[in-house]
């Protein structure tokens, strides 16, 4: 619930009390720093530290110091995700790449992110894994992740790709992401199933999950030859008699993509198929047995493009419900895009300024949790997934929700607690949202923002009871 969440203090200690840096006073510091930038998300710790100019050297010295290992401060916050994991009976372990785009001093030391070949972008490459509870659809938190920098003299090594090691690729990182999450959760790697889009649809990878005994779902990028049968992969799959349907919603979307938002009928074909193994120069690779689901979208509205999904699944799909379980954990794969969004858009993590890559790296670790963090503050009050006439004291405690009616009704609050929709507007209303294009959803920098602005009324409030004595709101 929300107002568990809303203590940074307790939040910070969980997620980096357990980091070994050497020193447990630059634990303690790094505890001090991630309440900190947590409580001022988005600011510089400059801003964040309010004028306390202890605190603000505090934290630019931890994030120069060199004994201090961005992968120590990450491994710590990967720990306190594993420690929730055995409360859950199944998890998702959403993932994918992003870039961390930077243009200042320290660009020099950082990566080529590609692009045209006059390209001056430099940054990291980043692959992350969140852990989601596909019950409650609510973040559970980061369980791995992969920084890198790309050299530039590595541009045009993709046409070298057949002639490389599958290790010497960046296409091993998905596997990679496997072996840190088995890493960390032993034992109840079983109750993780791994969601991926179509870049994962690589042999070597779906291979090493299955010899493992790992669970996976990725989305099929190829249409691979089956083993002793004519056809190929789609063409197979399409051919097998319809289970059902099945209906998801499809979220509007801007850009050169441009699509409204509707709900979309699925129809549901599966199939066990086994895949033909392509030829590698460095090794030799053994036929595949894999469930499919084929959902394709029926009577798609003029102009719109159908939706398709073909995924390849360790998970049973012989019945219409185990197929739509797997559709259903499939649609969950873009909360990693919703982590990207918090970690750049609310954490700002690309617009801090630091001295050196290895600075940078380790404000960004950091960033990273605070990120997940504003993804389960914004789940926590995302008002149009919740009934209208549940009560906001299960996400807001009392004070804060009476603060928030003083601010945006400006009258007496009423007997009866207002509703967990009230409190989602009122939060978007306080951080200047107005439903300009009538769709009744609340943009993230908005909720961020209001939310923000209501924790530092409710702070002025305390600090002026404080001084002057208790008072009733």
């Amino acid at each position: 619930m929300l107002k568990k969440k809303s203590d940074a203090k307790t939040w910070s200690e969980r997620i980096f009390g357990q980091a070994k840096l050497g020193d447990v006073r630059r634990t303690q510091r790094l505890v001090k720093v991630g309440e900190m930038l947590a409580t001022h998300t988005g600011h510089s710790p400059l801003k964040a530290s309010e004028g306390d100019s202890a605190l603000c050297e505090g934290a630019y010295r931890l994030f120069r110091n060199e004994m201090v290992d961005a992968d120590a401060i990450a491994a710590s916050g990967f720990a306190a995700t594993a420690a929730q994991v055995s409360e859950y009976k199944e998890l998702l372990a959403v993932e994918d790449t992003t870039t961390l785009s930077y243009a200042h001093s320290a660009t020099d030391e950082l990566g080529d992110l590609g692009g045209k070949a006059d390209s001056h972008k430099r940054g990291f490459f980043v692959h992350s894994v969140l852990l989601v509870d596909p019950e409650s659809k609510g973040s559970v938190g980061l369980i791995a992740q992969h920084r890198w920098c790309r050299d530039a003299g590595q541009r045009g090594q993709r046409r070298q790709n057949k002639s490389r090691a599958y290790e010497d690729k960046e296409s091993y990182k998905w596997q990679y992401a496997s072996e840190q999450m088995e890493n960390q959760l032993g034992e109840d790697m079983g109750r993780v199933i791994s969601v991926c889009d179509r870049e994962a649809d690589i042999y070597e990878y779906l291979d090493y999950k299955t010899s493992q005994g790992q669970r996976y779902i990725v989305r099929a990028a190829w249409n691979r030859k089956l083993s002793e049968e004519e056809n190929n992969l789609f063409g197979s799959v399409a051919q097998t008699p319809s289970l059902g349907e099945h209906t998801v919603p499809l979220a509007q979307r801007g850009g050169p993509h441009r699509r409204v938002a509707r709900t979309v009928r699925l129809r549901i074909h599966t199939q066990r198929v086994t895949l033909h193994p392509p030829q590698r120069r460095h090794n030799e690779l053994e036929p595949l047995e894999v469930n499919v689901v084929l959902a394709q979208e029926v009577n798609s509205p003029k102009g719109e493009e159908s939706l398709s999904w073909l995924l390849l699944t360790s998970e049973p799909v012989s019945t219409l419900e185990e197929a739509q379980k797997v559709l259903k954990a499939y649609s969950l794969r873009w909360r990693i895009e919703d982590f990207h969004k918090a970690w750049k858009s609310g954490a700002k993590v690309e617009q801090r300024r630091m001295q050196s890559a290895d600075n940078l790296e380790r404000v960004a670790v950091v960033l990273a949790f605070v990120g997940v963090r504003l993804l389960q503050l914004r789940e926590g009050t995302a008002g149009e997934d919740k009934e209208a006439d549940a009560p906001c004291n299960e996400i807001l405690e009392e004070m804060q929700w009476r603060i928030l009616w003083a601010t945006t009704e400006k009258k007496k609050p009423p007997r009866k607690t207002p509703s967990q929709r009230w409190a989602y507007y009122a939060i978007a209303k306080l951080g200047g949202w107005m439903d300009t294009k009538r769709t009744g959803r609340v943009g993230w920098e908005a909720l961020w923002r209001g939310w923000f602005r209501l924790m530092d009324r409710v702070d002025g409030y305390l600090s002026t009871r404080n001084l002057l004595g208790d008072g009733e709101i």
